[in-house]
């Protein structure tokens, strides 16, 4: 049994939008220095339940906390626990890459900003695209600018939304890398993603989302063997789907 502290805890979330159901009885930990993986289609609440971690949004039904803070309420507190990687781009196409590291250590109260983003550059081979500007740089180093962003505050959690999507090969094994880095440093991680391989590579243990509901959570081994030793990912998913649509 495991004797690390849950960081995450997910309890009977359910979420609709507009009349229509998101998630349904949801419920997951994710411990202390481990990378969780929701795994799914398009439209299996994945994105929704990073922005109800987050504390962007609140369920109709169940609880979220982080660190034992409710993310419903939002607190100052919890808002320097985590750290949000969305999907798209969010660096200000206006800014360069330095300005918008010094915003947002500014933003968080960080006394030497400067000194911090200047830190961050080094650790995040960014110190060669400070003076550039979104436009100016690639897809893979925008990436890189997002999650040392996120991480440059120490926020015990890092939430990432599909980290890798629209990446080539060769860029997404840096991101990766970077989110291996960030496990490594003690970090707890939960990721969105579509790509079996990532979730296989970097996810200690997986939660399969199907139509807003939990269908799987477990190890990439213990879902392969769950689905019959499938011979990977895919195969699994496929056939505890098929199971479940005959049910």
């Amino acid at each position: 049994m495991s004797t690390k502290e849950t960081v995450i805890a997910i309890a009977g979330v359910s979420c609709s939008r507009k009349g229509k159901k998101i998630l349904e009885d949801v419920t997951l930990d994710v411990e202390s220095g481990t990378v969780m993986g929701l795994l799914g289609p398009n439209g299996a609440g994945k994105t929704t339940l990073i922005r109800l971690v987050a504390g962007l949004a609140r369920p109709d039904a169940g609880t979220i906390h982080v660190c034992g803070e409710d993310a419903a309420k939002r607190s100052v507190h919890f808002r320097r626990l985590i750290g949000l990687v969305p999907q798209e781009n969010t660096l200000e196409s206006e800014l360069t890459v330095g300005e918008s590291l010094l915003a947002y250590a500014r933003l968080y109260g960080i006394k030497d900003a400067k000194e911090m983003v200047h830190q961050t550059a080094e650790r995040y081979h960014l110190s060669d695209f400070l003076d550039k500007r979104p436009e100016e740089i690639s897809g893979g180093m925008k990436r890189r600018a997002v999650i040392a962003r996120a991480a440059m505050t120490d926020p015990a959690v890092l939430l990432l939304d599909e980290p890798s999507a629209g990446l080539d090969p060769d860029l997404r094994q840096e991101v990766w890398a970077l989110i291996r880095k960030l496990r490594d440093a003690g970090k707890t991680l939960l990721l969105t993603t579509h790509y079996m391989e990532e979730a296989e590579r970097l996810c200690g243990r997986i939660a399969f989302l199907r139509a807003g509901r939990l269908r799987a959570l477990d190890t990439a081994d213990g879902i392969r063997a769950a689905a019959g030793d499938a011979k990977d990912l895919e195969q699994a998913f496929l056939r505890l789907s098929h199971e479940e649509e005959c049910s």
